[in-house]
């Protein structure tokens, strides 16, 4: 008598792989496409992405549709489930399929809020509400308070919209309120009053228009010239393309692979010959081998150009708030925040003892229209295991950077535009240090000691510990 592999007297186990394997190609018709669970979610929704599935004619074609289906509705982000079940049509069907598709809803409400520190040393706290599905199309509406504590601040709402008509594109709309406060580094705010809309395809590009209605405000009353005749209102029309691909195994620390960002902004969209006209160009790379365990070179790049556009842009020169700063941890080390390039005197205070005793700076950073740096580092696990469980790291560095305005702007910069090759190579400033990297999903709190190797007598400088956070690739 013929007994199961278990030794019972049942039959064997079907080996169910086989079987379809031998009906995948077998012809069908889907019978019907049922969906649960969708309390909130609008059924024109579900009709979009479901109608291949009645297109199958296979049942190995049904369960491609069936996984594209599933990855489609995922991607809305609205479900914290999605199962879909294919079973024998109904008798008076024969070879017919039922597929079942149940969704678990996420919250309709979020709420979060944090407390940060930008890199230029101002704390801020943020709350930001929303309601995710909340008319049933897969939108997330987000309304965002931000509040600096000295005066930058943010207000702003959002409208994003997944895959719009469809398609692999999510767009996203925001009207907003910005106030960025940079009073203590060079002596101005900008209010920008604006709308915004961001399309996002399946791909690492992105594409922004931005109208934007700004204003330059001294609230200090100690400006430098320049910084004054920066002074009033300007606006902005301008398209943006990023593009990145990122290959790293870590966004925080890496140690292999590499990420290679660009940006491109073009400015003064539009008739008005008084709107801001310029483009912009950025480009920035990171790249992380690690030759033994435990150790790992890294080096980061960036290059970055502001041209303005038009004869009237180029006699006014560059808005100071489009412009690249350097110096600080995550920039160009050794050195203050916003401490290297371009800077003027600013005004003197009534009390210029007092100021001083407050730390009130005497120049005001100016930005640059080109900037390069490099930065270069040798990491090492620590042999202290409590370090290591935190994924903390030592580091020996070589950081490079140069800022500079554009040959193409207006004239009266301290420490102006180079005039040749020579003088652009002497503009360039050089640290060297050592110290420990605490990674954080944020970006890395660096804990460094600085020598500088080459820096201008204009130059802020931080040289001995330098504490800081780096939020911008591994700079």
């Amino acid at each position: 008598m013929a007994t199961s592999p278990q030794g019972g007297g049942g039959p064997p186990p079907r080996d169910y792989q086989q079987l379809y394997f031998n009906v995948r190609h077998k012809p069908l018709v889907v019978h019907d496409v049922t969906v649960k669970g969708d309390d909130r979610t609008r059924p024109g929704l579900f009709d979009k992405v479901l109608a291949p599935i009645y297109r199958a004619s296979s049942l190995d074609e049904l369960r491609v549709r069936c996984l594209e289906a599933n990855a489609i509705l995922n991607s809305y982000d609205i479900f914290d489930k999605v199962d879909i079940l294919c079973d024998a049509g109904p008798a008076s069907a024969p070879d017919s399929a039922s597929v079942t598709v149940e969704v678990s809803e996420k919250n309709k409400l979020n709420i979060k809020g944090g407390a940060y520190v930008s890199q230029s040393g101002e704390g801020s706290a943020e709350f930001s509400a929303g309601l995710n599905n909340a008319f049933g199309f897969a939108e997330k509406l987000d309304v965002e308070v931000l509040q600096g504590h000295e005066r930058s601040s943010t207000y702003g709402f959002a409208w994003a919209q997944p895959r719009v008509l469809n398609a692999d594109v999510d767009v996203t709309t925001r009207a907003y309120q910005q106030v960025s406060c940079s009073k203590r580094l060079s002596s101005f705010d900008e209010t920008a009053r604006g709308v915004s809309v961001t399309a996002v395809g399946g791909g690492p590009a992105t594409l922004e228009y931005q109208l934007v209605f700004r204003e330059i405000a001294d609230p200090t009353r100690l400006a430098s010239k320049h910084i004054r005749h920066q002074l009033g209102h300007s606006l902005k029309s301008s398209v943006a393309y990023s593009y990145v691909a990122d290959t790293r195994d870590s966004p925080t620390r890496p140690s292999r692979g590499a990420l290679y960002r660009l940006r491109s902004e073009l400015a003064g969209i539009g008739a008005d010959p008084q709107m801001t006209r310029f483009f912009k160009q950025e480009v920035e790379a990171q790249v992380a081998r690690s030759p033994v365990e435990g150790v790992t070179f890294a080096a980061s790049a960036k290059l970055g150009a502001l041209v303005p556009l038009g004869d009237a842009a180029r006699k006014k020169g560059t808005c100071v708030a489009d412009r690249f700063f350097l110096g600080g941890v995550g920039s160009l080390r050794g050195f203050d925040t916003h401490g290297v390039g371009p800077s003027d005197e600013r005004r003197p205070p009534k009390d210029a003892e007092a100021a001083k005793a407050a730390g009130v700076l005497s120049r005001d950073a100016l930005g640059g229209d080109i900037v390069g740096s490099l930065f270069v580092s040798a990491q090492l696990e620590p042999t202290w295991r409590k370090l290591r469980d935190v994924g903390a790291y030592a580091h020996a560095f070589l950081n490079a950077g140069t800022l500079v305005p554009s040959p193409l702007g207006e004239a009266g910069r301290a420490g102006g535009a180079p005039a040749d090759v020579k003088s652009l190579a002497d503009s360039v400033r050089v640290s060297l240090g050592v110290g420990l990297v605490f990674p954080l999903p944020v970006g890395n709190i660096e804990v460094n000691y600085v020598k500088t190797a080459r820096r201008d007598r204009l130059d802020r400088t931080k040289e001995g510990l330098q504490v800081g956070l780096a939020t911008a690739l591994a700079f």
